[in-house]
Protein backbone atom coordinates (compact mmCIF):
# COMPACT_ATOMS: atom_id res chain seq x y z
CA UNK A 1 0.00 0.00 0.00
CA UNK A 2 1.72 3.27 -0.84
CA UNK A 3 -0.48 6.22 0.82
CA UNK A 4 0.93 9.58 -0.89
CA UNK A 5 0.78 13.03 1.29
CA UNK A 6 0.41 16.44 -0.71
CA UNK A 7 1.53 19.26 1.42
CA UNK A 8 0.55 22.88 0.28
CA UNK A 9 2.35 26.13 0.94
CA UNK A 10 0.81 28.74 3.22
CA UNK A 11 1.99 31.66 4.21
CA UNK A 12 2.81 32.42 8.11
CA UNK A 13 0.84 34.30 9.95
CA UNK A 14 4.39 37.43 9.66
CA UNK A 15 3.84 37.06 5.95
CA UNK A 16 -0.08 37.36 5.90
CA UNK A 17 0.29 40.18 7.71
CA UNK A 18 2.55 41.49 5.91
CA UNK A 19 0.34 40.97 2.70
CA UNK A 20 -2.70 41.87 4.62
CA UNK A 21 -0.91 45.25 5.38
CA UNK A 22 0.24 45.81 1.54
CA UNK A 23 -3.24 44.82 0.55
CA UNK A 24 -4.48 47.54 3.06
CA UNK A 25 -2.01 50.29 2.01
CA UNK A 26 -2.90 50.06 -1.66
CA UNK A 27 -7.06 49.66 -1.30
CA UNK A 28 -6.28 52.58 0.62
CA UNK A 29 -4.65 54.39 -1.11
CA UNK A 30 -7.20 53.60 -4.78
CA UNK A 31 -10.38 54.50 -3.08
CA UNK A 32 -8.60 58.09 -1.26
CA UNK A 33 -7.47 58.71 -5.26
CA UNK A 34 -11.03 57.65 -6.44
CA UNK A 35 -12.52 60.05 -4.22
CA UNK A 36 -10.60 62.60 -4.44
CA UNK A 37 -10.49 62.35 -8.56
CA UNK A 38 -14.67 62.78 -7.67
CA UNK A 39 -14.50 65.79 -5.58
CA UNK A 40 -11.95 67.24 -8.13
CA UNK A 41 -14.37 67.17 -10.89
CA UNK A 42 -17.69 68.05 -9.10
CA UNK A 43 -15.77 71.17 -7.97
CA UNK A 44 -14.40 72.32 -11.66
CA UNK A 45 -17.49 70.62 -13.31
CA UNK A 46 -19.81 73.87 -12.37
CA UNK A 47 -21.80 74.68 -15.74
CA UNK A 48 -25.25 72.53 -16.39
CA UNK A 49 -25.85 71.41 -19.68
CA UNK A 50 -28.31 68.86 -21.51
CA UNK A 51 -26.36 66.15 -23.45
CA UNK A 52 -27.79 63.09 -25.65
CA UNK A 53 -26.24 59.91 -25.09
CA UNK A 54 -24.84 59.78 -28.63
CA UNK A 55 -23.30 56.34 -28.68
CA UNK A 56 -22.52 53.68 -26.32
CA UNK A 57 -19.23 52.06 -25.98
CA UNK A 58 -18.97 48.64 -25.41
CA UNK A 59 -15.83 46.19 -24.01
CA UNK A 60 -15.42 42.79 -23.81
CA UNK A 61 -13.55 40.88 -20.93
CA UNK A 62 -14.01 37.05 -19.75
CA UNK A 63 -16.14 38.79 -17.11
CA UNK A 64 -18.90 39.45 -20.07
CA UNK A 65 -19.79 42.96 -21.52
CA UNK A 66 -19.27 46.46 -19.87
CA UNK A 67 -20.93 49.55 -21.30
CA UNK A 68 -19.69 53.35 -20.95
CA UNK A 69 -22.07 56.67 -22.35
CA UNK A 70 -20.83 58.88 -25.10
CA UNK A 71 -22.31 62.16 -24.71
CA UNK A 72 -23.18 64.97 -27.31
CA UNK A 73 -23.41 68.41 -26.25
CA UNK A 74 -23.54 72.27 -27.24
CA UNK A 75 -21.22 74.66 -25.46
CA UNK A 76 -20.63 78.34 -26.48
CA UNK A 77 -21.94 77.54 -30.27
CA UNK A 78 -19.31 74.69 -30.63
CA UNK A 79 -20.45 70.48 -30.33
CA UNK A 80 -18.84 68.37 -28.24
CA UNK A 81 -18.27 64.69 -27.49
CA UNK A 82 -16.83 63.25 -24.80
CA UNK A 83 -16.63 59.71 -23.24
CA UNK A 84 -17.75 58.03 -20.10
CA UNK A 85 -14.51 56.33 -18.30
CA UNK A 86 -16.72 54.14 -15.99
CA UNK A 87 -17.88 51.25 -17.96
CA UNK A 88 -20.96 49.07 -16.48
CA UNK A 89 -22.66 45.82 -17.06
CA UNK A 90 -25.68 47.92 -16.02
CA UNK A 91 -25.86 50.91 -17.63
CA UNK A 92 -28.49 53.40 -16.48
CA UNK A 93 -28.76 55.64 -19.81
CA UNK A 94 -30.04 54.34 -23.29
CA UNK A 95 -28.91 56.04 -26.73
CA UNK A 96 -30.56 58.97 -27.31
CA UNK A 97 -31.23 59.63 -23.68
CA UNK A 98 -31.29 63.37 -23.14
CA UNK A 99 -28.56 63.99 -19.48
CA UNK A 100 -27.56 66.57 -17.54
CA UNK A 101 -24.32 66.65 -17.21
CA UNK A 102 -21.53 69.30 -15.90
CA UNK A 103 -18.96 70.46 -17.56
CA UNK A 104 -15.58 72.32 -17.02
CA UNK A 105 -16.08 75.66 -18.67
CA UNK A 106 -12.56 75.98 -19.28
CA UNK A 107 -12.18 72.71 -20.72
CA UNK A 108 -15.49 71.47 -21.96
CA UNK A 109 -14.08 68.09 -22.07
CA UNK A 110 -13.65 67.34 -18.64
CA UNK A 111 -17.07 66.72 -17.69
CA UNK A 112 -18.98 65.02 -14.54
CA UNK A 113 -22.21 62.61 -14.86
CA UNK A 114 -24.45 62.36 -12.38
CA UNK A 115 -26.40 59.57 -14.06
CA UNK A 116 -22.64 57.56 -13.91
CA UNK A 117 -21.23 55.61 -10.86
CA UNK A 118 -18.86 57.69 -9.35
CA UNK A 119 -15.39 57.20 -7.98
CA UNK A 120 -17.13 57.64 -4.58
CA UNK A 121 -19.00 53.96 -5.17
CA UNK A 122 -15.44 52.49 -6.20
CA UNK A 123 -13.76 54.55 -3.38
CA UNK A 124 -15.76 53.13 -1.21
CA UNK A 125 -15.52 49.71 -2.39
CA UNK A 126 -11.91 49.88 -1.92
CA UNK A 127 -12.24 51.48 1.81
CA UNK A 128 -14.48 48.42 2.84
CA UNK A 129 -11.62 45.88 1.59
CA UNK A 130 -9.04 48.16 3.22
CA UNK A 131 -11.28 48.21 6.23
CA UNK A 132 -11.24 44.32 6.15
CA UNK A 133 -7.59 43.77 5.62
CA UNK A 134 -7.33 46.00 8.80
CA UNK A 135 -9.61 43.27 10.50
CA UNK A 136 -7.70 40.17 8.93
CA UNK A 137 -4.15 42.10 10.20
CA UNK A 138 -5.53 42.33 13.62
CA UNK A 139 -6.77 38.85 13.75
CA UNK A 140 -3.35 37.68 13.04
CA UNK A 141 -1.37 39.99 15.71
CA UNK A 142 -3.44 38.91 18.25
CA UNK A 143 -3.04 35.07 17.26
CA UNK A 144 0.85 35.33 17.46
CA UNK A 145 0.55 37.13 21.10
CA UNK A 146 -1.33 34.47 22.14
CA UNK A 147 1.09 31.94 20.54
CA UNK A 148 4.04 34.24 22.38
CA UNK A 149 1.98 34.38 25.77
CA UNK A 150 0.92 30.36 26.07
CA UNK A 151 4.69 29.49 24.95
CA UNK A 152 6.16 27.63 27.84
CA UNK A 153 9.29 26.98 25.76
CA UNK A 154 9.74 23.29 26.28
Amino acid sequence: MNIQINKSKTLSKPMSIVLMTLIMIGTFFGGFMFMKHDSKLKKVCTYKTNAIVSDIKESSSSDGHTYAPVYTFEYNGNEYTVSGDVYSSNLKVNKGAEVEIYIDPNDPMTFYSPSEVSGKFFGIILFIVSGVCLLIDIVYIKAIINEKKYDVGY
